[in-house]
């Protein structure tokens, strides 16, 4: 195998295996430890020993990668480097609704090389590979083919480290141009489900590079158009992000104020 394809496939047994470390906590998740990082913010146990297992299995296969994470952080500067999002929506997660998953994204030389995101609860494991197109459990997905922002359902995102006025006013903006919305709790899910034409469009104005790097790869791979976060953003930074479907970008992108490539 090529050194890409070797990564990528120890990445969907490791991320596979961190979706069950993560559904069995969920399950109990009544018994879970849990701390406040900040208004509507929290963290959990899972959230940490769900990291520590994908950090400890790439570890053991890739010894010289580095690694940059939502909870054990890291520089981002690294040639070789994985980043984690072990449980996105954990507001979700720890509330019991079923909208939440795990992310890993391969970056190498400042490239997003693979993107993978594990839906345990669905089982659905979303995987894209620059160049290689993008998939779920295996199958070939796409972006939809809506036209019409009239007939289009676009997901948002939003949190209390970012004010609530330029929020408001893009979904006011966007309710005047037709789009239904939804605010579904993961970003990272939110960009899978453009890429498989579940939505038509999704955008954050306040995120993580760990919170959409591999969704963003997947909209890519899957025939839309999504930022590229390290244009003009390091992967330790925070920055705004969309993805959209052709044939709606134009629009949603006028309604968000977010540009897309």
């Amino acid at each position: 195998m090529t050194d890409l394809a070797e990564r990528l496939a120890v990445a969907e047994q490791v991320l596979r295996a961190a979706g069950e470390l993560a559904r069995d906590f969920f399950l109990r998740r009544a018994d879970l430890a849990v701390e406040l990082k900040g208004t509507q913010d929290l963290v959990s146990v899972a959230d940490k020993s769900v990291e520590a297992l994908i950090r400890e299995r790439l570890a053991a296969a890739f010894p010289d990668d580095a690694f940059l994470g939502e909870e054990g952080g890291g520089d981002g500067r690294a040639a070789r480097l994985w980043v984690i999002d072990p449980i996105d929506g954990t507001m979700n997660f720890l509330r019991g609704l079923p909208y939440w998953c795990c992310v890993l994204a391969y970056v190498e030389n400042g490239v997003v090389e693979l993107g993978l995101t594990a839906d345990p609860l669905h089982g659905e494991l979303f995987v894209a590979r620059r160049g290689h197109g993008a998939t779920r459990n295996g199958q070939p997905i796409r972006v939809s083919s809506v036209g019409d922002p009239a007939a289009a359902c676009a997901a948002l995102a939003f949190n209390f480290k970012q004010p609530a006025a330029p929020y408001l006013a893009m979904l006011e903006r966007l309710t005047a141009a037709g789009f239904d919305h939804r605010r579904m709790g993961s970003s990272a899910l939110q960009l899978c489900h453009v890429a498989d034409g579940r939505l038509d469009a999704t955008a954050t104005l306040h995120c993580s590079s760990w919170d959409v790097l591999a969704g963003l790869l997947l909209v890519r791979e899957a025939g839309g158009r999504a930022s590229d976060w390290v244009d003009g953003c390091t992967l330790i930074g925070q920055r705004a992000v969309a993805a959209a479907a052709p044939g709606i970008a134009a629009e949603f992108v006028a309604a968000t104020g977010v540009p897309l490539p």
